[in-house]
């Protein structure tokens, strides 16, 4: 039996956290480079729906278990990847509602969040690493 130190329930959450505040990222640059288009209405990305694929039970997922497998999970967009129209924001006059100072207080909050991730993550692999090195002693 192989044991795959990677395979762990942790870092499959960091793993999708962290591609879902990238995906904002590049929602938020489509909003503040739309801020002078006429119509253009603001989106953003589920973060409640990153947690419920997470927590959701995933005993019917189908799993790669060679190199050669396709993942499953790159054959199609999560619908909680997909951005959504935020409603209720006020309008100009253009009908464009992207609010500048929102957008960047989301810009804050997602370098926040992949910060903290990324810390997280350095954590987890030092752990890893250090067990690695008391085991080879």
């Amino acid at each position: 039996m192989m044991l795959d130190l990677f395979e762990n329930q942790t870092l499959d959450a960091m793993t999708a956290y962290m591609g879902r505040l990238s995906r904002r990222q590049q929602v938020v640059s489509s909003n503040l480079a739309n801020i002078d288009t006429p119509g253009y209405k603001t989106k953003d990305v589920s973060f409640h729906a990153t947690m419920e694929e997470l927590l959701a039970d995933r005993s019917g997922d189908l799993r790669t278990t060679r190199a050669r497998h396709i993942d499953a999970a790159s054959q199609g967009a999560s619908p909680a990847d997909m951005a959504f129209e935020v409603k209720g924001l006020i309008e100009r006059v253009d009908e464009n509602n992207v609010d500048i100072d929102r957008e960047m207080m989301k810009l804050s909050e997602t370098s926040f969040g992949y910060t903290m991730m990324t810390q997280l993550l350095r954590a987890k692999l030092n752990t890893l690493s250090a067990s690695i090195r008391e085991g080879s002693a």
